[in-house]
């Protein structure tokens, strides 16, 4: 079996969970060609690239979405002559992380595929929405990666085709503590905004992740990273709290660890505003943005309840189920 997964390159949780589900996939086959497509991702991925294609780079500026960067950035002839280069007839397996180039040359070939990824567990309507759905977000959902089959990743499993987080072994062997620094992983917000806003926190130490730092720099009590995997885990494991935004990986890898969470969703993608919703239900707060309305809201959620889970995975359970139906 010659397996083709795809991996989609619109942040790093993607490529996180990629090491591991590439590793499940060894087991069906040793002959895996790995596609990304987009390059909103800062992590070096850990398997072999066979294909890159230039997808959708996503132009975000302190937390929103700007819609017309993004049109700007696609080059869609870049993209078509990318996909051309790409023999799908060779593949019996399509896997796809809302990968739309895997998803569709599955279907146009038609090729067995399966979608794994926390978008897939949006096809099941009893995951956590908010009140007023967004019908764009919605139909992206559904019909962005068209497959035979998907199994989705979520916060609890909330249907028969959704498994728990996928926690790493990074994240699962370490040993915690509770220091006195504040972790912000807020990778759409410009350094000199974040600085300006926690620097008024005098009592407080800041460790910021930033996409553009390539060295540590210390600024009052701001201190600026690399975003580096060893670098990030060690302050998760020992902060008192983690800021970020509302992606599924980290915020279920700081839930596993025990840590005080507070999250802002990117605004206009509506899959971060979902997981606001379920992280609510399991008593985690969250804000629509930093400014100087947060403040409050910041030392509130310093001196409140903390949520620790257990996830339990179950994908490869799942997958084999899957590739079993597939190929009977």
């Amino acid at each position: 079996m010659k397996i083709l997964y795809g991996i989609q390159g619109t942040g790093n949780g993607h490529i996180s969970r990629g090491h591991y589900i590439y590793k499940l996939l060894y087991k069906y086959s040793k002959e895996i060609d790995v596609l990304i497509s987009g390059n909103n991702y800062s992590l070096t991925p850990s398997f072999p690239i066979k294909y890159q294609n230039t997808g959708i780079t996503f132009s975000i500026i302190n937390g929103k979405i700007d819609y017309l960067k993004t049109l700007g950035n696609f080059d869609l002839y870049k993209s078509y002559v990318e996909q051309k280069k790409i023999p799908f007839q060779e593949y019996d397996l399509i896997i796809t992380d809302f990968e739309p180039i895997s998803a569709w040359g599955a279907i146009r070939y038609k090729i067995p595929s399966i979608h794994i990824s926390h978008q897939a567990s949006f096809l099941d309507p009893s995951v956590p929405r908010p009140k007023f759905k967004n019908l764009l977000g919605e139909y992206v959902m559904k019909y962005f990666c068209p497959t035979n089959e998907y199994i989705g990743l979520h916060y609890k499993q909330y249907g028969k085709n959704i498994s728990e987080p996928i926690i790493l072994d990074h994240i699962k062997l370490c040993k915690t503590q509770i220091q006195d620094h504040i972790t912000i992983y807020l990778p759409w917000y410009e350094d000199d905004y974040l600085y300006d806003f926690f620097k008024g926190f005098n009592d407080l130490k800041f460790h910021v992740f930033s996409k553009k730092n390539k060295v540590k720099k210390e600024i009052d009590n701001c201190i600026f990273f690399p975003i580096n995997q060893l670098l990030f885990v060690e302050s998760l494991k020992n902060c008192y709290g983690v800021i970020c935004n509302t992606g599924f990986q980290t915020t279920s890898e700081v839930l596993y660890l025990g840590k005080r969470l507070l999250t802002i969703p990117v605004k206009g993608q509506y899959e971060q505003i979902c997981n606001s919703v379920a992280l609510k239900k399991m008593g985690v707060s969250s804000l629509e943005t930093i400014d100087y309305k947060s403040k409050d809201q910041i030392k509130t959620w310093l001196d409140g309840d903390v949520v620790r889970v257990n996830f339990q995975n179950n994908l490869s359970d799942l997958l084999n189920r899957k590739i079993k139906k597939l190929f009977k």
